[in-house]
């Protein structure tokens, strides 16, 4: 199964994809002090970050290669009249838009389900199109999360690893980082901060890097 398989049998969208994860939302005051106004939500889903920051203010353009996930995060942004949240189908690694778009580029549990020269050409992508001093803030996979080293190798910190989402099983690609290859990734950034965040149960650790980082 994959993502697409997965979002275009989903009937009702589950309480948690109903609001958006909580690094993003503490962000928001953040947002506002440095006066963010354009935001690219990189790998939207069905919207759940993307309709938040719409209706407090932002503009906002989520991309993702989901169409059954786009259908759905259009349907709830025209549910919500918000005419400040588009929807586009679009790669991480070749993104639409012409250089300095955006005034920060979010990104939730998608860049780290890539090979590791995927992975470089997205963050080449991001810097592409932020603005000077636009910010960068992502959630990337830890070299501490219990399921690393599970699962078929495929390169040196990636792995396919047969995942339970839901009631649903598929295999996914998943890049581990160690703190010191982030900032390796993100030398043309300025300001990065690495914050270890934590979700699950204690036995089943779901361990990431917070990433906060300015071009």
């Amino acid at each position: 199964m994959t993502w697409e398989e997965y979002y275009s049998v989903l009937r009702q969208l589950p309480s948690w994809l109903k609001k958006p994860v909580p690094f993003v939302a503490e962000a928001l005051s953040f947002f506002k002090e440095c006066g963010v106004r354009t935001i690219l939500d990189l790998g939207c889903g069905m919207g759940r970050n993307s309709i938040y920051l719409a209706k407090e203010g932002f503009h906002v353009i989520g991309i993702d290669t989901s169409a059954s996930a786009l259908k759905y995060a259009k349907t709830w942004s025209k549910t919500k009249a918000l005419n400040n949240n588009v929807v586009l189908r679009a790669s991480m690694t070749r993104l639409p838009f012409v250089s300095q778009t955006f005034h920060a580029v979010i990104s939730v549990s998608v860049i780290h389900h890539a090979r590791i020269r995927d992975i470089k050409k997205t963050i080449e992508e991001i810097c592409t199109v932020l603005k000077e001093n636009g910010l960068f803030l992502a959630n990337l996979l830890s070299t501490k999360d219990y399921r690393y080293r599970q699962g078929e190798k495929l390169e040196d910190g990636t792995f396919r690893i047969l995942e339970d989402f839901g009631e649903k099983q598929f295999e996914e690609i998943h890049h581990f980082f160690s703190q010191r290859e982030i900032r390796t990734l993100l030398t043309s950034f300025k300001n990065v901060s690495l914050e270890q965040i934590q979700s699950g149960k204690k036995e089943r650790l779901h361990t990431y890097w917070k990433v906060t980082a300015s071009k």
